[in-house]
């Protein structure tokens, strides 16, 4: 009878088990994206010269830009950078001129799919990293 009362527990257990990680899939699956800060105004110009002024930015779904530096890859928080230029597209890769508040300046990569969305006026707007020409950084005082 104790054999019995074991295998009840394990099955309970194990079913457990699978409704917890049925649950959590689909709250992860319920997750709303990152929405843009509004306290960083963001000025982008695009590679035809047009100047737009923009409030946040979330790229690839993350308020911080995953880029490359030899064979390692870092983050930068957007509130930590005041001017990403391109300077060029190797392959897939863009190459970047990136200046932080505190002056110091790194040439990164990126890939060039990078997709970022932003804030204006009237709604959201997207645009591709490769597309653009300079993003101004500066917190809303």
């Amino acid at each position: 009878m104790r054999k019995k009362t074991r295998k009840v527990s394990l099955k309970f257990l194990l079913m457990r088990r699978a409704l917890l990680l049925v649950l959590a899939f689909l709250l992860l699956s319920m997750a709303e994206p990152m929405k843009p800060s509004k306290s960083l105004m963001v000025r982008v110009i695009d590679r035809e010269g047009v100047e737009h002024n923009l409030k946040g930015m979330v790229c690839n779904g993350r308020d911080y830009l995953r880029v490359k530096e030899g064979n390692l890859e870092y983050t930068i928080p957007f509130d930590m950078i005041k001017h990403i230029s391109l300077l060029s597209q190797n392959g897939e890769l863009l190459v970047l001129r990136v200046e932080f508040v505190n002056g110091s300046i790194e040439k990164v990569y990126v890939s060039a799919n990078t997709y970022c969305t932003s804030l204006w006026e009237f709604g959201k707007v997207g645009f591709y990293m490769r597309d653009i020409k300079d993003i101004f950084i500066e917190k809303e005082r």
